[in-house]
């Protein structure tokens, strides 16, 4: 059984439903959780805040990437901020594909730059980055955010090697549709039959929370200690039919 006793786990959009159930699933297995949010009014925030190894941080990832005041270090970081906005590429602008790129992309490369700065991640600390097949497996109004993804995951290799001295590890899960409000969102866009063709190129059906969150606790987990720089496919099954 997983276990992530004694491991203060920092979880980057804790108010959105894969970074809850994450939390969740780490306050679980024993460990501890400091979460950042945008939102005051998440239901899912006050869920957790129930919980006494749990902390909650109102942080802005756009405008302040140096948000704790805390020097006591982390043994894990999940980065789970995220945004999409489909929009065909003929009527792209520069504002939209710069606001994407800040919420997928520049709010981990400002996060990683102030925690290694200040020293806030322990030896053998594990940092797991929430990617999305859409930077393998694009679609038509996703060109933006499917660039940022990829962006992310190619950061992630780099940073693995940066920070391999002090044995931390670096890794990405590749997620498929997962319900959440953002699978909603992307749902607009499409007809009905359109969301019936996707959803039956899921062997295994769209995932869930929890789908994401107990992979994310193996790479958590001193299981996971000879793991960093790798990419996690959790696509139940889509790559499959490409």
């Amino acid at each position: 059984m997983l276990d992530l006793s004694n491991k203060r786990v920092l979880v980057t959009g804790v108010s959105s439903v894969i970074g809850a159930e994450i939390a969740q699933t780490i306050i679980a297995l024993g460990g501890s959780v400091v979460g950042t949010y945008r939102n005051h009014d998440s239901a899912l925030l006050a869920q957790l805040s129930v919980h006494n190894s749990f902390e909650s941080v109102y942080w802005d990832a756009l405008t302040d990437p140096i948000f704790l005041e805390s020097n006591e270090g982390f043994d894990g970081w999940v980065h789970c901020i995220g945004a999409i906005h489909p929009q065909p590429i003929k009527y792209l602008n520069e504002a939209g594909n710069e606001g994407l790129f800040q919420v997928n992309y520049f709010s981990a490369t400002r996060i990683a730059s102030a925690l290694l700065k200040r020293n806030l991640l322990m030896s053998k600390a594990s940092i797991v980055f929430i990617s999305s097949v859409s930077s393998h497996y694009p679609y038509r109004g996703g060109s933006t955010y499917a660039a940022s993804k990829a962006a992310l995951e190619t950061f992630a290799k780099a940073l693995a090697l940066e920070v391999s001295a002090k044995s931390i590890r670096v890794n990405t899960l590749v997620c498929g549709l997962v319900k959440s409000p953002m699978f909603d969102a992307s749902k607009e866009t499409f007809s009905s039959k359109e969301v019936e063709q996707v959803e039956a190129k899921y062997p295994l059906g769209i995932g869930v929370p929890s789908d994401v969150a107990k992979p994310c606790a193996f790479l958590l987990s001193n299981y996971a200690e000879w793991v960093t720089g790798a990419q996690l496919l959790l696509d139940g099954g889509l790559m499959l039919n490409v």
